[in-house]
């Protein structure tokens, strides 16, 4: 009857503590070295040259593990710095890429259109149900462009405390210029995924990357 082997050719040895290779630390390199001394043959022992390339390898070895345990020390170090400094924003107003205007007490909110080029803006301004309920039209320049709506509607009553929509449309002469609507409201909450900031706005999550500006 054939008998099981212990263990395979890669397995560990009975009784020993399982580790992972990139566990395998400065002590296995030593014991390594120390039993291949041992075990030399006397009448063939080992090279100079090779003896002294292998402590080389173990300082080196040493070295690489010291660095590697520094680098990993100031990479939490920065990324506690980042996260605590990101508490600020919590609180704040910034602007994101958005459609979305508050209207509070007859105050509208701060918003941004982005233009690749100078032209001419048309702006329409949407109720909750997606009405057109006002029209503005603004000369643009290339870069970041104010948007001036004063809270009226087309039949020049205020517009009621709420949230509104902006559809945009830009063209320099009939030609179509790309432009992004950007919104500012403030930051309501923040949370980290994987070490990557993500705050809430108007109940919507962004990246704090994709924050253009705080005010």
């Amino acid at each position: 009857m054939p008998i099981q082997g212990i263990t395979d050719g890669y397995g560990a040895v009975a009784g020993s503590v399982s580790r992972e290779i990139s566990e395998v630390g400065k002590l296995d390199f030593m014991t390594l070295l120390v039993a291949q001394i041992k075990n030399q043959d006397p009448m063939s022992p080992m090279d100079n040259a090779e003896f002294t390339g292998q402590i080389t390898q173990f300082t080196m070895l040493e070295e690489l593990q010291a660095m590697t345990e520094k680098m990993d020390e100031n990479l939490m170090m920065s990324a506690s710095l980042n996260n605590t400094a990101m508490l600020g924003l919590v609180g704040k107003n910034v602007t994101v890429e958005g459609d979305r205007l508050e209207v509070e007490d007859g105050q509208v909110s701060s918003n941004v259109l982005a233009c690749d080029g100078p032209g001419t803006a048309e702006i329409e301004i949407l109720n909750e149900d997606g009405n057109v309920v006002q029209t503005i039209r603004q000369t643009v320049k290339q870069g970041l462009n104010d948007i001036t709506w004063n809270g009226f509607l087309e039949d020049e009553n205020l517009a009621q405390d709420g949230q509104y929509t902006m559809r945009v449309s830009v063209s320099n002469q009939e030609i179509p210029v790309n432009a992004m609507t950007l919104m500012t409201g403030p930051v309501e909450g923040l949370r980290y995924d994987n070490n990557v900031g993500v705050v809430t706005i108007g109940g919507e999550e962004f990246f704090v990357s994709e924050i253009y500006q705080i005010s």
